[in-house]
């Protein structure tokens, strides 16, 4: 991410992390304008808006989760 978190840069990585035993991560949204979705932890950025939920499961019966969220834009380099 940008070190002051503004302005965003196509490339710019966000990172998705929760403590506990082996997270699991699931990111839905948009990322530079087009549907997006990914089980990783970390999402680069596509230029354009991007709009982006990250989901963070501590088990598999979802008892534990938490989301974070975040709309913005990326800029070229």
């Amino acid at each position: 991410m940008a070190s002051d978190g503004l302005p965003y840069e196509a490339g710019d990585a966000l990172t998705c992390a929760a403590d506990g035993s082996s997270p699991t991560y699931v990111w839905s949204g948009t990322n530079g304008g087009s549907f997006f979705s990914s089980t990783s932890n970390t999402v680069n950025l596509e230029a354009g808006e991007f709009c982006l939920i990250c989901t963070a499961t501590l088990n598999s019966d979802s008892h534990c989760s938490a989301r974070a969220f975040l709309c913005a834009s990326a800029y070229r380099k």
